[in-house]
């Protein structure tokens, strides 16, 4: 091959004719056959070591590019430096090699005495490699024949072909595992939906199908831009939190930029963020990192930490983390799903024994207490029929107010839980009634609206949700705000239908009121939010203490 140095020459020529004894049959043998190798490296290892005692040759050297992107260097023998010079010019030019280029034999002189012969490391259908000898020239007595062209090259192909299968097998092989790990890993994943539980599974399951000695999940909160991480504290065994700022750390970075990380020597990447690892008191040397991705949107990052044998983390290694990353995005999300469906469950059962303590108190209250007045009534008039019958008149006309106003808090009670109207006259007309029949029962607090005539019709679904919501404000501010004056304010705006309660009282801290929600047995704010967003609106509420309230729905029209 016509490299160009300083010092070398290249020439082409015929070897002597081959001169063969038992050993080097023996050893020809073996090099063809390259039996009861198991590593591509320790095959290669082996083949030159014999290359260079059949040769023979005083040192050697090979370079082998795998199928899948490895790439092998070995030496074997005295090398010196003109060689290694020469020997690594190329290699530098087999990198740049031009396709299909058929491979050949050439010399570059060193001395007097001693050459270096290069042949191309090849398979039958290309070439994959180089191999370099340190002989003795041609006019130079040698203790024993050199085998000629064709034989070189039978040798070299078949140590080619043999390494190139060797590293096949053994990539099928660990894909074959790969792929068994991710079924097993993937099967315990999707049969778990608890949150909490499916992360420690992650944790303990990552580790051993990528040969590291931890593995950290970090999900992202989307609202804080930060990534949370959680883990047990090694005195308590309770679960610690840590926070992590998008902008901070290699995890931050492939959080933002949704690329996997390859980092070798954390202590050599300026993103390496320690602050973590020295609360919990774990050395990390190596990080492998990858997005756990839903579509193109980033959930959350997976990252194994520090391989258990020392070697670095390559390629294939993120490829499978990458894999694993996504299965657990897609479980973490099914285990969020759940969360929420059994916490709307929750919320739901909370709101309906609400409802029904609600219905009961003003049962008890209203309706209730006016029939038993009925009865005492009714009681009180047969004694005056024989007693005193001129006055069972006057009191029978008591008696029929009374009758009538309890038949009027039944129906509005009936009417409050379910406004037959809404079906057949639409959602302002059950507004109007609504607030025609609204009732304080302090006598203090005054209920208008204010609408167009123009308010279009909606599904029937939707003008529940819509007139609930207004009717769950209107009741908070009953109940809470201290005011005189409860406006209700329908209309138009931009395709949407706009639903707005006001109120001139007392207001509340707002971000105060949500934060309790865990511990406070209301869940008002939230239900009306929870409505909106089934409808496919947003509910937004507007309060501060002395400000008094609004809670403003917005659903489209469309």
């Amino acid at each position: 091959m016509p490299y160009s140095t300083h010092n070398a020459t290249v020439a082409r020529s015929a070897m002597a004719p081959l001169l063969v004894d038992q050993r080097q049959l023996q050893t020809l043998s073996q090099l063809i056959s390259a039996g009861g190798h198991q590593d591509v490296h320790e095959l290669l290892q082996a083949s030159l070591e014999r290359l260079v005692a059949f040769w023979p040759a005083q040192g050697g050297a090979l370079l082998y590019h795998a199928p899948h992107g490895e790439v092998i260097r070995l030496h074997h023998g005295v090398i010196d430096s003109e060689a290694g010079a020469l020997i690594a010019e190329a290699r530098e030019t087999f990198a740049r090699r031009e396709e299909g280029r058929e491979p050949t034999i050439g010399y570059y002189t060193l001395d007097d005495e001693r050459k270096l012969l290069e042949l191309p490391l090849s398979t039958s259908s290309q070439t994959v490699g180089l191999l370099h000898l340190v002989v003795l020239d041609a006019e130079t007595e040698r203790p024993s024949p050199t085998p000629d062209e064709d034989l070189a090259m039978l040798l070299v192909r078949a140590i080619g072909g043999e390494a190139d299968k060797l590293a096949r097998l053994r990539r099928a092989e660990q894909d074959l595992r790969e792929l068994h790990l991710l079924y097993q890993v993937g099967q315990a994943l999707a049969s778990n939906l608890d949150l909490s539980s499916l992360l420690n599974d992650i944790r303990n399951q990552v580790p051993q199908a990528m040969g590291a000695e931890r593995c950290s999940i970090m999900l992202l909160d989307e609202h804080t831009r930060e990534l949370i991480l959680e883990l047990p504290d090694p005195h308590t065994g309770e679960q610690r939190e840590f926070r992590i700022p998008l902008d901070r750390g290699i995890a931050g970075w492939v959080a933002t930029n949704g690329i996997g990380q390859i980092v070798n020597d954390v202590e050599q990447d300026p993103r390496w963020f320690d602050g973590v690892a020295r609360d919990v008191d774990f050395e990390t040397r190596q990080i492998l990192c990858a997005p756990m991705r839903i579509g193109d949107r980033v959930v959350g990052v997976m990252q194994v930490l520090n391989k258990r044998d020392g070697t670095p983390f390559d390629d294939q290694d993120l490829r499978l983390l990458t894999t694993l990353a996504t299965q657990a995005a897609i479980a973490v999300e099914n285990a969020r799903l759940v969360r929420s469906l059994k916490e709307e469950r929750d919320r739901l059962l909370a709101k309906e024994a609400e409802v029904r303590a609600a219905i009961a108190r003003d049962l008890h209250d209203g309706p209730t207490q006016s029939i038993a007045a009925i009865a005492m009534n009714i009681e009180f008039i047969k004694k005056l029929l024989r007693a005193m019958p001129e006055r069972v008149e006057g009191e029978l006309e008591v008696l029929a107010e009374l009758v009538q106003k309890t038949a009027y808090d039944i129906r509005t009670l009936l009417f409050e839980l379910r406004p037959l109207g809404l079906e057949t006259q639409g959602l302002l007309s059950t507004l109007q009634q609504y607030v025609a029949r609204f009732r304080d029962p302090a006598g203090v607090m005054k209920l208008r609206l204010e609408a167009p005539s123009s308010i279009p019709r909606l599904p029937v679904e939707v003008e529940g949700a819509i007139f609930i919501i207004i009717q769950e404000a209107v009741n908070n501010a009953r109940k809470h705000a201290r005011t005189d004056e409860v406006v209700i304010y329908l209309y138009l705006e931009e395709g949407q239908l706009v639903a707005s309660v006001r109120d001139r009282g007392r207001g509340f801290n707002l971000a105060a009121v949500e934060s309790s929600y865990n511990t406070r047995g209301s869940l008002g704010l939230l239900n009306m939010r929870e409505r909106a967003r089934l409808i496919g609106g947003e509910c937004r509420i507007r309060s501060a203490e002395g400000e008094g309230t609004t809670v403003e729905l917005r659903v489209p029209l469309a």
